[in-house]
């Protein structure tokens, strides 16, 4: 019943004021942050009032071998609310394999713990030699509304519901990630990174968004 609730219910417009300011700092923690743009296809696929905002984010020594590397991405709704939704559906498109999902905490400096979805996803790439590889990632997301967050798109949708009715809030919702690649089975040369497994690239990941999230989200800002 609550599947088909959210379904077949108008969906609230996204008229509210954003959960998160529309940019992403230069500077987060011991990552600096090089700016990207959204491609032609994100820009095809995507409302045109939708806000898109992106930056690579590199600890020193980028392209030596024994930097790391992780793109972030800011989306965030206008009053066409088709902007947000499940990244898994995107990812499949791209070629990505989803071969787990987890929620994580994140524990801010403040006390304060944010919960993301963690997505390990897998694909194969061709190598100049014609080989094949696996290629690995982990792509972590969470949704921002006006002063919630949640890692869960039905959870999103529920709340979205629920305030328009009984609070009479329209969420502007957003929609935050990171992704890494797991860089153990390629040479620096390859990736241009150091060595992580996967244990160390989820804590590098943890990290950039410990120091991302009370720059750009507003409730962890006014967090004690």
């Amino acid at each position: 019943m609550t599947v088909l609730l959210c379904q077949f219910s108008p969906q609230p417009k996204g008229e509210g004021a954003a959960g998160v300011l529309a940019e992403l700092p230069m500077v987060a923690g011991e990552f600096v942050g090089d700016k990207e743009e959204a491609s032609e296809r994100e820009r095809e696929l995507l409302p045109a009032d939708t806000i898109i905002v992106k930056r690579a984010y590199h600890t020193p020594g980028r392209g030596q071998g024994g930097a790391d590397l992780a793109h972030a991405s800011l989306v965030i709704a206008g009053n066409d609310t088709r902007s947000i939704h499940r990244p898994e559906v995107c990812l499949d498109g791209q070629g990505w394999t989803i071969t787990s999902a987890v929620v994580r905490e994140v524990k801010m400096n403040s006390g304060a713990v944010l919960k993301v979805k963690d997505l390990s996803i897998q694909r194969e790439v061709l190598m100049p030699d014609r080989t094949k590889l696996p290629l690995r990632a982990h792509y972590m997301y969470w949704f921002v509304g006006d002063d919630i967050s949640t890692p869960s798109n039905l959870e999103r949708q529920l709340i979205s519901l629920k305030d328009s009715v009984l609070r009479n809030v329209n969420h502007r919702w957003a929609y935050p990630s990171v992704m890494a690649r797991v860089t153990d089975n390629l040479s620096p040369q390859q990736s241009g990174e150091r060595k992580r497994d996967d244990e160390e690239t989820v804590k590098m990941i943890l990290s950039l968004i410990r120091s991302l999230a009370p720059r750009i989200q507003k409730d962890l800002m006014n967090a004690p």
